[in-house]
């Protein structure tokens, strides 16, 4: 394997697990004294497979395809929800 290739795999899972994961995380937990990073990283590597939990469920459901472009439809809306959640939830504690 070349670098290019291990970087895009990395680069790969990052955008696929860890980045959701840490919007719902923030969501779930939105002041940084709930969490330190060891368990923020522990609970976005779990969370972020909620994507693929969630477009296996509607691929059974309502049969729409798995592909490329809906695998990152559903990774883009899942991490916006987490985002706008984790800010309402920020400016209500304000």
């Amino acid at each position: 394997m070349d670098i290019f290739t291990v970087a895009m795999v990395v680069l790969s899972i990052i955008f696929i697990v860890l980045i959701p994961g840490v919007a719902l995380s923030l969501a779930l937990f939105p002041k940084k004294e709930q969490l330190d990073i060891v368990e923020r990283i522990g609970v976005s590597i779990f969370l972020g497979i909620t994507p693929q939990f969630i477009l296996y469920f509607v691929d059974k459901n309502f049969t729409i395809p798995i592909n490329t472009t809906t695998t990152y439809m559903t990774i883009l809306i899942v991490t916006t929800i987490g985002i706008l959640v984790w800010q309402y939830r920020k400016e209500k504690n304000e």
